[in-house]
């Protein structure tokens, strides 16, 4: 299968079953302990993929140790995917690759969701094979019942499903028919951005947030929930007291009492500067430049569109609006593009190592591409990844990166 000596067989759990349901947590590493591991996970609970996975791996460890020196590891991530499962999953690699020093590793899956660990695997040792696992199943619509209700105890399917009905009955109990309107247009612009891809990249924001009492920005998120909670209350508020019965009026009417929500997000901006510049992280300032001006210009023109739509401006006026609007936000994205790079100008990143926050080594910067403002990492495997700025923790002597 390959030259390498020194293999990994790499069995990876991202939803962290084996944790939940056979209490036994990653790494872990060894024929015998993950013979036991993926066992107890059958008894749990038979119809469970991974421990097919786990089995799988097992055979390939028998069948690869005649000719190279072998391993087999399995990795758990976290309910709650995303961001918390993937750094668990680095976290548990970073662990046995340290341990057992492998040059390359055989990925076994269960399917797309531990696939997408993937490039996270990739980037710190080479991937000779992927092994998907497929269970053979009879009576595919009757299994498929039983597959949703299993599906449905995960947290991530838990909130989209009776989180957001959950949301409507709330808000029709507690404002009546134009808190159900208010759902239906909130549920409408969430649609909206995830159509154009902004969702991604809000997830992202939040998941990448860390609250803690010794972080500056922190103190800045806990004075901006309670501005954001009053300014949505006070816009359906300022709905129902209107007796506007037109939808579109409901929302200008609602948009114009949002100024709070704007206060609190600016908080956030500011919070994350402050820190940004007590960790002489100054290749943010671009960002949090372009973000803040952003959020006040669209402020202001969303204000000028609801005063149109309410008859209190004429279009003409919020057309110019419009139009001034979007040469000073270019404007602003040019000059910010031009300040960032040459920001990463006088970084000299070139050449410097790059460690994880748990010391492992990841590779060497060997290049800045300032288009996509990204730095280009070459691993010792030879690799070479692209990760954004945002993902430096530390610059000095070498630079550490958090994922």
């Amino acid at each position: 299968m390959s030259d390498h000596k020194r293999l990994l067989v790499l069995v990876v759990d991202i939803d962290a079953d084996l944790q939940e349901k056979a209490k036994v947590k990653g790494p872990v590493v060894g024929r015998k302990a993950v013979s036991e591991a993926a066992t107890k996970l059958a008894i749990a609970d038979p119809a469970e993929v991974d421990a097919n996975a786990m089995f799988q791996g097992i055979k390939l460890y028998d069948e690869l140790g005649a000719d190279h020196d072998v391993e087999i590891a399995t990795l758990t991530g976290s309910p709650r995917l995303g961001y918390t499962a993937n750094s668990e999953i680095v976290k548990q690699l970073e662990a046995v690759l340290k341990q057992f020093k492998p040059e390359a590793c055989v990925f076994v899956t269960d399917g797309a969701s531990d696939e997408q660990v993937l490039p996270l695997v990739q980037s710190r040792i080479r991937i000779n094979s992927v092994h998907t696992v497929v269970v053979k199943q009879t009576k595919e619509l009757e299994k498929t019942y039983f597959v949703l209700l299993d599906k449905l105890k995960e947290p991530a399917f838990a909130r989209i499903v009776f989180g957001i009905p959950g949301l409507a009955l709330a808000l029709f109990y507690l404002f009546g028919v134009t808190g159900l309107r208010a759902f239906v247009g909130m549920l409408g612009g969430y649609l909206i951005l995830k159509a154009i891809g902004i969702e991604d990249w809000i997830v992202r924001i939040f998941t990448e947030t860390k609250i803690s009492f010794d972080r500056i920005s922190s103190v800045f998120y806990f004075a901006a929930v309670p501005l954001a909670i009053v300014a949505i209350g006070v816009g359906i508020n300022k709905v129902v007291s209107s007796g506007e019965t037109e939808l579109l009026k409901q929302a200008a009417i609602f948009i114009k009492e949002l100024v709070l929500l704007v206060v609190a997000l600016l908080l956030t901006i500011i919070g994350n500067a402050l820190e940004a510049y007590y960790e002489r992280r100054n290749y943010l300032y671009p960002s949090f430049l372009i973000n803040a001006s952003a959020l006040i210009l669209f402020w202001v023109l969303f204000t000028s569109a609801a005063d149109w739509i309410l008859g209190t401006t004429g279009f003409g006026e919020f057309f110019g609006l419009l139009l001034l609007v979007v040469a000073v936000m270019f404007l602003i994205i040019f000059l910010a593009r031009e300040f960032r790079k040459d920001i990463l100008a006088g970084l000299r990143l070139e050449g410097k190592e790059v460690y994880t926050e748990l010391g492992s080594l990841l590779g060497k910067i060997v290049g800045i591409n300032k288009r996509k403002e990204t730095f280009i990492i070459e691993t010792e495997s030879g690799q070479k990844i692209d990760l954004d700025l945002n993902h430096i923790a530390h610059i000095g002597e070498k630079v550490v990166v958090r994922y």
